[in-house]
């Protein structure tokens, strides 16, 4: 890893994560992390667990007193140049050993979740009364500051504040999985986002961010500035859905027509599919008759807005040539593709393979069809 510029430092440990031994990092083979914007980032750490007379002799190395035992908590930082940057904050929840075919030829594979497993271990059945969705997040969040957890939740456009004398809010689940659907009703998202200091994290509820500064280019067909190999696009054309049908409001009795044509989110393509094929997009009804007006126009509107993504891109990113980290739940630009596919796009997961001398990452962009919206997009080393 020296060869591109890119340190890689594991810390872990029971409690507070400290960086690992040297004799555990010199047997260190390979770290894979996974993240996606929709679900929680995954983890494996793979270690030589061969043994021999001097080391090993009772028990497989790794086993006893080891800092990445079950539950211990596990940071992996990557520094390009001088930065560095948290790539995951998490949780081990399987230690498998596999003996080799041949002598030393043994691996220890440790594997586990980012930290929002912490609010996925408990079912709980409470109420939440005269508290709206986002007083409901704030409340949920708040106490686990304490295992280094920080909220940042944004506000929905809606607003139904709850009478006790007509509803109570209700939660049947884990926190992460309430948290979750609160999200989905909004159009939300809710995720764990590492760092930025080892041993903390950011937990973010509210929209997709699909606006701000993009990440430097992903560069395609352009000979030496290429650093994406085996790019492919593709079209899921069943995706986009129109939402239609009518809610009686619980409160007054009267039914109003609810109907959500299009998406609401910033467009990333000049051709969006909803709209160039308005006629052929499949259209739901909507099923929710038990809310007021304003939550079922934003449930319907959320539904429709999850379902615009509607072209997809993969391919395996070079980080040697990239010179960086490209981080799911954000903005890239690629280049190089043509006018259809060039242009800004979403990323939607990333799967980070590092082992000595190595280090590449597997993507997945997603946008609402085709055509660039910009003339240009940044091209640099990613920080």
């Amino acid at each position: 890893m020296p060869a591109l510029g890119l340190r890689l430092t594991v810390l872990a440990g029971p409690t507070i994560p400290v960086p690992l031994p040297a004799p555990f990092t010199a047997r260190l083979r390979s770290v894979v992390v996974t993240e996606n914007d929709e679900e929680r980032s995954v983890f494996t750490l793979t270690f030589d667990a061969g043994r021999s007379a001097a080391d090993g002799a009772l028990d497989v190395p790794g086993l006893q007193s080891s800092p990445v035992a079950a539950f211990s908590r596990v940071v992996v930082v990557l520094t390009f140049g001088l930065v560095p940057m948290v790539l995951l904050d998490g949780i081990v929840t399987e230690v498998r050993l596999t003996p080799g075919d041949q002598p030393g030829g043994a691996t220890l594979d440790v594997t586990g979740e980012d930290v929002s497993y912490l609010l996925d271990r408990e079912e709980r059945d409470t109420e939440h009364p005269a508290l709206d969705d986002y007083p409901q997040v704030l409340t949920i969040l708040a106490p686990y500051a304490a295992k280094g957890i920080v909220p940042m939740a944004l506000p929905p456009v809606d607003f139904d504040p709850p009478l006790p004398i007509d509803r109570v809010p209700t939660q049947h689940g884990t926190d992460l999985a309430h948290l979750t659907e609160l999200a989905r009703r909004h159009g939300y998202v809710a995720y764990v986002v590492p760092g930025p200091a080892p041993g903390t994290s950011t937990f973010y509820w509210g929209p997709p961010v699909r606006v701000g500064v993009p990440q430097p280019a992903l560069s395609v067909d352009l000979g030496p500035e290429t650093n994406v190999s085996g790019m492919s696009f593709r079209v899921e054309a069943l995706a986009p859905a129109t939402v239609s049908g009518a809610v009686t409001d619980r409160r007054t009795g009267a039914a109003t027509p609810v109907r959500s044509p299009a998406s609401l989110r910033p467009p990333l393509s000049a051709l969006p599919l909803l709209a160039t094929h308005a006629g052929d997009v499949r259209q739901r009804r909507l099923r929710d008759a038990s809310s007021n007006t304003v939550g079922a126009v934003a449930r319907a509107q959320a539904e429709v807005d999850r379902s615009a993504d509607a072209v997809i891109a993969e391919g395996t990113l070079d980080g040697a040539r990239y010179g960086g980290v490209l981080r799911p739940r954000g903005l890239v630009g690629v280049r190089g593709a043509g006018w259809s596919h060039d242009g800004l796009w979403y990323v939607r997961k990333v799967e980070h393979e590092l082992s000595r001398g190595s280090y590449h990452q597997r993507f997945e962009l997603t946008r609402d069809g085709h055509g660039s919206t910009v003339p240009a997009v940044p091209v640099g080393r990613a920080g």
